[in-house]
């Protein structure tokens, strides 16, 4: 591909170069690792150049949909850099502008996706489900297959947010068999397909069959660096789902390291960074990810990355609770509750509810036996450990839901009602009793 580069410079072909130069820079954001010696040999420089560059010669030369694609791509670096959200919506109105006045079907597929993957970082799960939906009803047809199979696996990865696991499968198994004959295609498809039945294995306790899944996986190329990262995070969570910290810290260093030594997305850098502080609040020494927390927060929060911004909230939330600080995180979890909610993400939802629990219950220590307040504050922790319930069951988590199970029988033991506290503490014992016959 250099040589065909070098050659229509020097023959000024320049429908060949800009076709050539679009190849190379899809590459490079496939293959990250493989770009530093060519960026050194200046074939394509950096990437912002690469982009300007296609930008100009595609407008000059009427190829509007490299044009369009290019002004997609842009969108998709100023997102991955953590740049203004602004400049990207800007760049995804150009192309879809130019889709339309031009008639370039072909880039539909692109647009969709792009605009359900700033939605989904924005924390409008509906909306990025909305338009991965349209897209498929509406463009799927005159698009290539590549789009249409990424539209598709996302909305699937959507559904099982949502714990809608099923429908989600059932999505995944409706993707056109001819599709699949291409290797590229099969491998893409099964791995994602791997990853939602992994998670669902870890939620539901099921570690050996969890560990399995993800040998496989590991035994297949995945291609895509998003599903590297996410087949690493997976991995990361079967240790700390075993309780093996130390082990999980040294694999989550590894993909620290591997990150290091190549431009990623800042969306993996953050997930990375609240998987660190909720590994040490597993560990039971909360307080030494604050400063971690409060940096992705921090990072979130310039970045526009609201999913990631509330899971380090509920980070900083849970170290507050260790210091007991209470008030504050209360606080702090009711002023971003409504729009994390948005986010349809049920693990979120429940790590949130349970923040919150945790603060109305320390609050409610603080109280005096017997008043008012400390009835009002016990009452609070019982209707959001009800919430928490409910979001781990959507997602069919039995760790979460006997933890829940656990703090509600504390919580009634303490109200003074122990007929409703050994109610649930059989309920309790019922879904861990479930949980062992099933596997």
């Amino acid at each position: 591909m250099q040589e065909t580069i070098a050659t229509a410079r020097e023959n000024h072909d320049m429908p060949c170069l800009n076709y050539s130069l679009s190849w190379l820079h899809q590459f490079g954001r496939k293959h990250p690792e493989e770009m530093t010696r060519i960026q050194k040999r200046g074939v394509l420089g950096s990437e912002k150049e690469a982009l300007s560059f296609l930008k100009a010669k595609a407008k000059e030369t009427n190829m509007w949909p490299l044009l369009s694609k290019t002004l997609l791509s842009e969108a998709k670096f100023i997102l991955s850099n953590g740049d203004s959200v602004s400049q990207a919506f800007e760049s995804i109105v150009k192309a879809a502008h130019l889709n339309i006045t031009q008639n370039t079907a072909e880039s539909y597929g692109s647009q969709w996706l792009m605009q359900s993957s700033i939605f989904d970082r924005l924390g409008v799960s509906c909306q990025a489900w909305v338009y991965t939906e349209l897209f498929l009803e509406c463009d799927a047809r005159s698009s290539p297959l590549e789009d249409v199979l990424q539209s598709q696996c996302k909305s699937a990865h959507i559904l099982a947010r949502r714990g809608r696991y099923d429908e989600a499968t059932s999505q995944m198994h409706q993707v056109n068999p001819e599709t699949l004959r291409a290797l590229k295609h099969q491998q893409y498809w099964i791995t994602n397909l791997g990853i939602m039945k992994l998670l669902r294995h870890l939620h539901r306790g099921e570690l050996d069959a969890g560990e399995h899944v993800l040998a496989q996986l590991h035994a297949a190329p995945a291609g895509v660096q998003e599903l590297q990262f996410n087949l690493s995070l997976m991995e990361v969570e079967l240790q700390v789902r075993r309780g093996d910290y130390p082990n999980a810290l040294t694999l989550l260093g590894k993909l620290l390291t591997r990150m290091d030594q190549q431009e990623t997305d800042i969306f993996q850098r953050l997930k990375t960074m609240t998987l660190k502080a909720r590994i040490y609040d597993k560990a039971g020494i909360p307080q030494k990810g604050f400063s971690v927390a409060l940096r992705a927060a921090s990072l979130a929060y310039n970045a526009q990355l609201l999913p990631l911004l509330w899971e380090a909230v509920a980070a900083v939330c849970r170290i507050l609770v260790s210091v007991r600080e209470f008030d504050a995180a209360v606080k702090l979890v009711e002023s971003v509750m409504p729009q994390a909610l948005e986010c349809e993400d049920c693990e979120l939802a429940a790590s949130l509810f349970s923040c919150l629990a945790d603060g109305h219950m320390g609050m409610a220590g603080q109280a005096r036996a017997g008043t008012l307040q400390r009835k009002e504050r016990l009452t609070k922790t019982s209707e959001s450990l009800d919430r928490a319930f409910d979001e781990y069951s959507r997602i069919e988590d039995i760790k979460g839901q006997c933890e829940m199970m656990a703090k509600k029988a504390t919580t009634m033991h303490l109200n003074g009602d122990p007929v409703l506290a050994n109610d649930w503490a059989a309920k309790y014992l019922d879904i861990k009793r479930a949980a062992r016959e099933r596997s």
